[in-house]
């Protein structure tokens, strides 16, 4: 099959389109004009250079395609940029999928999120939905994953927590008593590679999420073991830190968004049971992998005792 990713230069994109390669697909890249670099010519994807609001060129990149895998999404905006959950969210997926169905391609796979639903306090699972009913309104062969945190080597959530946890104070929002699911990259990847030529999964939206389930406080602890030190931290009450966020947002160093702070507060957990089942995956373990995820940029420290 002749197979259209989005988003194909990121840290699941690249993952993806190297395993539909693998699986003996043809695959096409719709890449903007600043991140061609991140495709090495040798591995034989085609690349369609152009921007995802440009009609032009969706129209290019989805000629001739049987099947559009479409990846792109934020978890924080830069709003000066034009960089929004609507734009990233809604309007490129309206985008696509209007040059999609255009070209009488069939078959799309979305990837959307965990907690994406019409009522979510945070705009970012909001237009997470938004999108997948412009997926579910298209008339295509469509199949919609929701993962949880992917983990893997390259993630961005654990260089976030090793910066955190070699901070002199790290306030914990609300005990940051919320549930994860972690789930590893390739889990993610192989399932969605896959979906493109099972026909049982059209129409169907998998939850994909890892065996563990594991409180974001103790992310925290188990990075700041792997590196020797103990985080001095505290629980600040979310009434507290919401207005605190929002202001504290409009600078550019700060490390969380008011968006960021609300999906903080959520679980973010589902039953994988439907996921594994279909697609025959064998869930990797979260926690002994963590040494392996965490960014080298600092020395490890000896353990103290706090650590026993």
């Amino acid at each position: 099959m002749k197979i259209l990713v989005t988003g194909g230069t990121g840290f699941i994109g690249t993952a993806l389109r190297r395993a539909l390669k693998n699986n003996g697909h043809d695959v096409r890249l719709l890449v903007r004009t600043g991140s061609v670099d991140k495709v090495d010519p040798r591995e034989g994807f085609e690349v369609v250079t152009g921007d995802i609001f440009d009609t032009h060129a969706c129209l290019r990149a989805v000629a001739g395609c049987d099947a559009v895998v479409h990846l792109i999404g934020i978890r924080r905006e830069i709003p000066h940029d034009g960089i929004t959950y609507e734009a990233m969210h809604t309007e490129a997926t309206y985008g696509i999928v209007d040059a999609a169905r255009r070209a009488k391609v069939r078959r799309f796979i979305h990837m959307s999120a965990i907690g994406a639903r019409p009522d979510a306090p945070s705009r970012y699972h909001r237009t997470r939905f938004e999108a997948e009913e412009i997926v579910r309104k298209a008339g295509m062969r469509w199949t919609i994953f929701r993962p949880s945190i992917v983990f893997g080597a390259g993630d961005e959530f654990h260089p976030l927590v090793a910066d955190l946890v070699h901070r002199h104070v790290v306030p914990v929002i609300d005990g940051g008593k919320s549930e994860f699911q972690p789930i590893a990259l390739q889990n993610v990847v192989e399932p969605m590679a896959h979906s493109v030529v099972m026909p049982e999964t059209q129409g169907s939206v998998y939850e994909a999420g890892g065996p563990e389930r594991i409180k974001f406080i103790e992310i925290i602890y188990k990075v700041a073991r792997h590196y020797g030190v103990w985080p001095n931290t505290f629980s600040l009450s979310s009434l507290v830190a919401k207005p605190v966020v929002k202001f504290a947002q409009r600078f550019p160093s700060f490390p969380l968004s008011y968006e960021e702070l609300l999906m903080l507060l959520e679980d973010n957990t589902c039953d994988p049971a439907e996921f594994v089942k279909t697609f025959g995956v064998t869930l990797e373990t979260y926690e002994d992998k963590i040494p392996s995820l965490c960014p080298h940029i600092y020395e490890l420290a000896e353990p103290t005792a706090h650590h026993a």
